[in-house]
This record gives structure tokens, C-alpha cells and sequence, in this order.
């Protein structure tokens, strides 16, 4: 009889804004990690391929997002694929190096050392000023709760850290100032603040893609609601939303913030 794996082998802006210049000799990282992976998608086997497509939709059961990275890993070889979709792909990878099939899990490839070793070597490459120790201290703890399963307490770290990353990032290049306890919109990029207040994620996003227009390529930073992973985002963290506390939406979440460290490893003043 055969089973699930015998399929496979083996807004308008107020005035211009003023861009810093990015380092063009910084360490690309991430770029070289989506290079690798999109030249893997290329030369992926079928019977993988669709191993890998079935796997994803398995998951979409848990967290719907997992249908998206799907759709995203299975276009024409000419398509342009989302970031995230290739960093999933870039750990799938590891499939190759497990013996019995059955004991592949991709969701925790997030405990492994692969992973972590490549998070953080972008991470302690990044410029973000005085809250760099205690913020790695923070991750460090998410990285705990997922491998104990306790997603309830991962969950809302992770989306706390993709907006702290950001708010980091945005003032070591000058365009978000702290005054007290409020942060202000340097270049006035987002219209009708009161006292060019920043308020929000959506806020940041729009500063950030002035700052460098790939930060719109990044999942974690698309403000259109295009998936649950982000439509849920404030309630979660307001604490009204209680559906999303599992394994598979503090995946996308890691993956996500692995996206956004890779690159901006790669920004530099």
C-alpha cells in the first residue's frame, strides 16, 4: 500500500526625501542565500517537487500562509519568487540529509543548529545601535519557547521583534528619532501625523521602503493584509485573537524574521 512518501526519492509624501547611500561592499548575505535557493528550485527533481508541494499544503491546514509559499514554489522557472518562499526552500534542503522520510519534519528545522547558526551570523553583522545585546538575548529566549512548543509565548516575541528590528534599523539611518517615550518621522515621509508621531507598523513600513525600496519585498513588512499571518498581527498582539498560537504560524513568523535580518545585514550607512 503505498503512503504520503512514496511519491518521493531523495499615500503622497509631504516633500523628497533624502536617501542615505547604501555600502555597496556590505556582505550580502541574504542575497546569496534566495541565489542558491532559487538556482535549487531550478534543478529540483519532480517527484521532490511534488513531495514539497504536498508537504505545504498539509500544513496549510494548521496555518493557511503555508498554501501561499505553495503557490509562490510552484511558478514557471522565469516567475519571480517571494523572498520567503525561497528561505523555506533554503531549509527544506535539509530533507536530503535524513535517511527515513518519516522523520522529517520541516517545522523544526527552526531547533536546529543550520538555522540558528545562519540567523544569527546575520544578526550580529547589523548596525541597530544600543538594543543589539538585549534584543539577541530576547530571540535567544523565542528560539526556547518554539523548541518547548509554547507557541502562545513565541508568537507574539516574534511579531514584537520584526516591528523592533524595523524601529532599530530606521533610527541608526536617521530616519526615526526618539523623543521620551514617542518616535518621530524625521523627513515628514508619512503625511497628517499629528507632531509627525509614529504610531504604527504601517507607518514604519512606508518610512523603510524610502529608505530602501526592498523592504516592501519583505512579507513581514507588506501592510495590504494579503495574508492572515499579517491581517491578525494587531489583534494578536492586543490580545483578542487566540486562533494563531500554534507551530506553524510561529514558523512563517521565524522565516519571516529571518528574511528581514538577512537583509538588513545588508544595509549599512
Amino acid at each position: 500500500m503505498m503512503n504520503e512518501y512514496d511519491d518521493f526519492e531523495d499615500d503622497n509624501f509631504d516633500q523628497p526625501v533624502t536617501r542615505i547611500p547604501q555600502n555597496k561592499g556590505s556582505q550580502q548575505l541574504g542575497k546569496n542565500i534566495l541565489k542558491e535557493a532559487q538556482f535549487y528550485l531550478e534543478d529540483i527533481a519532480e517527484d521532490e517537487h511534488g513531495y514539497l508541494q504536498k508537504t505545504l499544503h498539509q500544513l496549510a491546514e494548521q496555518e493557511p500562509y503555508f498554501a501561499v509559499l505553495a503557490d509562490e514554489l510552484n511558478q514557471e522557472l522565469d516567475a519571480k519568487v517571494a523572498n520567503d518562499a525561497l528561505y523555506l526552500l533554503n531549509f527544506w534542503q535539509e530533507i536530503h540529509e535524513i535517511e527515513d522520510l518519516k522523520s522529517f519534519n520541516l517545522l523544526i528545522v527552526v531547533n536546529g543548529q543550520h538555522f540558528q547558526t545562519e540567523f544569527f551570523q546575520a544578526f550580529d553583522v547589523l548596525e541597530i545601535g544600543e538594543n543589539k545585546k538585549l534584543r539577541k538575548s530576547v530571540i535567544e529566549e523565542a528560539f526556547k519557547l518554539y523548541e518547548l512548543g509554547l507557541y502562545a509565548g513565541c508568537a507574539p516575541i516574534l511579531y514584537a521583534q520584526l516591528e523592533g528590528l524595523l524601529t532599530d534599523v530606521l533610527i541608526q539611518h536617521g530616519y526615526l528619532k526618539q523623543q521620551d517615550t514617542k518616535f518621530v518621522d524625521v523627513h515628514k515621509i508619512v503625511p497628517g501625523l499629528k507632531g509627525h508621531e509614529i504610531k504604527s507598523l504601517w507607518h514604519k513600513a512606508k518610512i523603510a521602503h524610502e529608505l530602501n525600496p526592498y523592504f516592501s519585498e519583505l512579507a513581514a513588512y507588506k501592510m495590504d493584509n494579503s495574508s492572515t499571518v499579517t491581517a491578525t498581527r494587531h489583534n494578536i498582539l492586543h490580545g483578542t485573537e487566540l486562533n494563531h498560537f500554534n507551530q506553524g504560524r510561529c514558523f512563517v513568523l521565524w522565516i519571516w524574521l529571518f528574511a528581514a535580518v538577512n537583509f538588513m545585514a545588508t544595509v549599512k550607512s
